[in-house]
């Protein structure tokens, strides 16, 4: 027993400890860079899904020509005067 009424703790321990504690540390970062893995997979797989979504919005357009005027209806239906590509002065 040391001074304190606590028991001695001998170096071993002591490093043991500091072992322990460093392990925790690298679980702790390699859940994170684990997170980080499949947020990154995440975004490839909406990106492709975006660019397969627009992909097939094209498509369906061009099929489909009265669509496609529709398409130039509504644009000109909600673009202000003031934006860019309006055709007014």
């Amino acid at each position: 027993m040391n001074s304190d009424g606590m028991p001695k703790t001998d170096h071993y321990e002591e490093q043991a400890r500091a072992m322990r504690l460093l392990a925790k540390r690298h679980r702790l970062r390699a859940a994170e860079l684990e997170m980080y893995a499949n947020v990154v997979t995440a975004t490839r797989s909406m990106k492709r899904l975006t660019e397969a979504f627009t992909a097939s919005e094209v498509r369906e357009i061009a099929e489909h020509p009265d669509l496609a005027e529709l398409n130039a209806q509504m644009k000109g239906w909600y673009e202000h005067p003031n934006e860019e590509g309006s055709t007014d002065g």
